[in-house]
């Protein structure tokens, strides 16, 4: 009997194990991360920047309707224009207060006065305009 040598097959070798991250895979990890923390960055200013904007023409605001209903409680025979000025958050006069007032009475007919109020306010694209009729009446009061 003859004997049968029986061969073995040869194996390839098994390729190396790979375990962790290539340097391109941890440099477009960090690139992605960094884009990704800007952009927050930039969402997060903007929208700081937006309420700030708001806040300062709600202020605007509530001082022009403030200052607008003082002035329909006047004398319509005593009215006339302002120079602007420059006042506080809440309205009283304040050299750093930031909101410039000023107001531009105009005659439209002999008793009727327009009254145009203008509120200007940090980082205004346009300021905050009110205006109003003012009816002087029979000028009776005027003679008072």
């Amino acid at each position: 009997m003859a004997m049968i040598r029986r061969t073995r097959a040869r194996r390839r070798p098994a390729p190396p194990a790979r375990h962790g991250f290539t340097v391109v895979s941890m440099i477009v990890a960090i690139v992605l991360l960094t884009v990704g923390i800007l952009a927050l960055g930039t969402a997060n200013s903007n929208t700081i920047r937006g309420q700030s904007l708001a806040q300062n023409r709600t202020n605007a605001l509530a001082i022009a309707r403030a200052y607008l209903e003082e002035v329909r409680a006047r004398d319509p025979w005593t009215l006339e224009s302002e120079s602007p000025v420059v006042v506080g958050p809440d309205g009283t006069l304040d050299a750093d207060g930031g909101f410039v007032r000023s107001m531009e009475v105009t005659e439209e007919r002999q008793n009727l006065l327009l009254v145009e109020l203008t509120v200007d306010f940090p980082r205004a694209t346009q300021p905050v305009r009110l205006s109003t009729y003012q009816y002087r009446g029979s000028g009776l009061s005027a003679a008072q």
